[in-house]
């Protein structure tokens, strides 16, 4: 596995334990095949239309992109090359998945492959499964089509036509608000998207392939689902992205900003102060669930003392020590409302 790497003192890693079911993490990331790789961040669809006329593919997405009631101001491209197989050393240069690991710790968290690349799209998908953080959004004309894409950081979205910019759409609409504060599910007001005019059958398939369609429901235009390929919950994983990123940014800021944080259990406590807080914050934002037996937020965080450490990590003032878990919140998705009809008779 070619693991993303990111220069800093701290490294967050999260272990899912089942069962469960300062940053925005909403900016779409549009690969585009090219002849050289690069990457170019733009604040505004004129920014962007320096580098790609009206008409062209990039720019056609992402006037999709703005147009939306909650877009945010950035979105990045990303211009992959074909990869090839050198006959003699068999070693591989260029693809998609190269250019996904030299600008993963970019500024796109959301992944939209532009063209008709499938192989290049598979690919991307099981790259970001690899890391386990960010996103690929890939759609589909129907749930057969979309068998192969079943990663858990894959969203499949289902939708007849493929000219209207859905997925961008669908980013444009939900990603850049705060993370926590909105479930995926439900959401309408995507404009330029046309509806799917579905049977009850056909709506059913793409259920049970845990894809993501935009039909009517009731009176009103909205996502039919908010899970990814593998039925995990979208604003679960993206809390949990929050989470890492910023428990990795504030305890980096903590060292790059303290003349010394001591190697005892008064330094260690600092540090513990830090990540509580992150997780404090993503409570009021709606990542981590209520605890109605505490009365308080699901969280602990514990830091091991410095009598607990291995002779080793003190030598070399490496404090693996804080330990941190958290319970997912929940969104209603459904309901079955049941009644009683009291008869005078």
């Amino acid at each position: 596995m070619t693991v993303a790497t990111k220069i800093g003192d701290i490294t967050v890693t999260i272990d899912v334990n089942h069962p469960v079911i300062p940053v925005g993490l909403g900016v779409p990331g549009l690969f585009i095949k090219g002849d050289t790789q690069k990457d170019q961040v733009y604040s505004s669809l004129d920014a962007l239309a320096a580098d790609y006329a009206e008409g062209t593919d990039i720019y056609k997405v992402a006037s999709a992109y703005y147009a939306q009631p909650n877009a945010g101001t950035t979105i990045e491209v990303i211009t992959y090359t074909a990869s090839t197989t050198d006959a003699n050393t068999k070693s591989t240069t260029g693809g998609i998945s190269a250019a996904a690991a030299a600008y993963f710790f970019s500024v796109w968290h959301f992944a939209v492959v532009i063209g008709d690349n499938n192989a290049d799209q598979l690919e991307l998908s099981n790259y970001i499964e690899e890391q386990n953080f960010k996103f690929l959004v890939a759609e589909f004309t129907t749930p057969d089509a979309a068998k192969a894409y079943t990663n858990k950081r894959t969203i499949n979205l289902i939708h007849k036509a493929t000219t209207d910019n859905f997925p961008v759409a669908f980013l444009g609409r939900v990603a850049n608000q705060t993370v926590g504060s909105v479930t995926w599910k439900g959401k309408g007001d995507l404009v330029g998207v046309e509806t799917d005019d579905l049977s009850y059958p056909e709506y059913a398939a793409i259920e049970a392939a845990h894809g993501i369609c935009y039909v009517v429901k009731g009176k009103k235009a909205v996502s039919s689902n908010g899970w990814t390929a593998s039925g995990d919950w979208i604003d679960v994983l993206h809390g949990s992205d929050w989470v890492k990123v910023n428990i990795e940014s504030a305890l980096q800021d903590l060292l790059n900003t303290q003349d010394k944080i001591t190697f005892d259990d008064l330094g260690f406590a600092q540090l513990q102060a830090v990540v509580e807080k992150v997780l404090s914050t993503a409570y009021a934002n709606g990542i981590i669930a209520y605890n109605a037996t505490t009365k308080a937020a699901d969280y602990s965080v514990t830091a091991d003392k410095y009598a607990d450490l291995s002779v080793e990590d003190i030598k070399n003032r490496q404090y693996n020590g804080i330990h941190w878990s958290y319970t997912p919140a929940d969104a209603v998705h459904g309901m079955k409302v049941g009644g009683t009809l009291d008869f005078p008779y």
